[in-house]
């Protein structure tokens, strides 16, 4: 009687290990693992911030979800950042809509040089843009959110910038759309991502960039510069995009996707406050090093503005072609930047 006590209590005693070894396996299984990649520098504010966002997220989900971080291009490099998603290789990335030119043809518009006055402006437009459109090339992926660089401008080594004829023969530094820009203002389009930029000026490849004030700074291609010109009549953005893999967007719980899209508001918010203090900080950088400033007067604005609008008809002519609303793209982002003109 005590043996058969003794067998079924041992036996108790295995079937609740078992149970409870079950019960933590199941549990462990439940935990999401999301790889969020992004080429930007460990130390670079876009880098910190979308870190935050990671580390956010495992606090909100209830450690349903643990985020592996990978800066700095350790898991893939910028330009190939929205392939890597939409093949699995990262779960989210950062990605630069111009470093894959044709891939967006829709959203093209927002990266021409309207004169954007500011970053902030930048990146709403660009959030608003897709809520009204919602063009069919970004359906391979979940958009987390848009956010965009401040005004694109004129950065050169040992030439000062003040007329169209300055810029005759200057090798500089554009990518996308922005190539065809500077080649309609005279200049020589040398096509790179940023990551290569301090080793093309220092080198002789390239003698300028377009670019925002943050990634002098960001980059540090500021130590090359002299010379900035405030082409604001002309200033274009470069509009960039956070997405999720979309098997992985549709293997999470609901409550988890709930918790993301509850973020999104809040980050675009963070992302525009972020690239806000970056450009300004960006600026100061280049004053202290002794950046000469110029800003262009009306009239000459008046040519840089003439010169660029070849790149507008041909948007509209190559939308056209494709059967998107090119036309209502281009009134939508012109309507919307009216109230920021001076």
């Amino acid at each position: 009687m005590k043996g058969s006590i003794v067998v079924r209590i041992v036996a108790a005693v295995i079937f609740c290990s078992l149970l409870a070894v079950s019960t933590q396996v199941y549990a462990a299984e439940k935990v999401v693992t999301i790889k969020v990649a992004n080429w930007f520098p460990i130390t670079h504010k876009q880098s910190i911030l979308l870190d935050e966002w990671g580390k956010d997220l495992e606090k909100r989900a209830a450690g349903k979800v643990k985020v592996n971080y990978y800066p700095g291009g350790t898991l893939v490099p910028a330009s190939q950042a929205y392939d890597a998603v939409t093949k699995g290789i990262s779960d989210v990335g950062n990605h630069v809509l111009g470093y894959t030119p044709g891939r967006f043809p829709l959203a093209e518009v927002i990266d021409l040089p309207h004169g954007y006055p500011n970053n902030t402006v930048a990146t709403h437009l660009a959030n608003a843009f897709y809520a009204k459109f919602r063009p069919k090339e970004f359906d391979q992926v979940k958009i987390l959110w848009f956010h965009s660089q401040g005004p694109g401008l004129i950065h050169t080594k040992s030439v000062p910038i003040t007329k169209l004829e300055d810029l005759k023969g200057l090798k500089m530094r554009t990518y996308g759309s922005n190539a065809k820009l500077m080649g309609l203002l005279g200049g020589v389009p040398v096509a790179m991502t940023m990551s290569d930029v301090y080793d093309a000026l220092s080198r002789g490849v390239a003698d300028g960039l377009m670019a925002s004030y943050e990634s002098l700074e960001g980059f540090r291609t500021g130590e090359q510069i002299k010379y900035t010109t405030e082409n604001f009549g002309t200033s274009y953005t470069a509009c960039f995009v956070v997405v999720m893999n979309k098997d992985k967007w549709n293997s999470l719980p609901p409550d988890v996707q709930k918790v993301i899209d509850a973020m999104i508001p809040e980050y675009i918010g963070k992302y525009a406050a972020m690239w806000d203090e970056i450009e300004k900080s960006g600026k100061n950088y280049m004053l202290k090093r002794g950046d000469k400033i110029t800003s262009l007067s009306k009239a000459e604005e008046a040519r840089w503005v003439q010169k660029a609008q070849p790149l507008f008809d041909d948007y509209v002519k190559r939308m056209k072609e494709k059967n998107l609303p090119g036309d209502e793209a281009l009134k939508f982002v012109r309507d919307y930047l009216k109230p920021y003109k001076k």
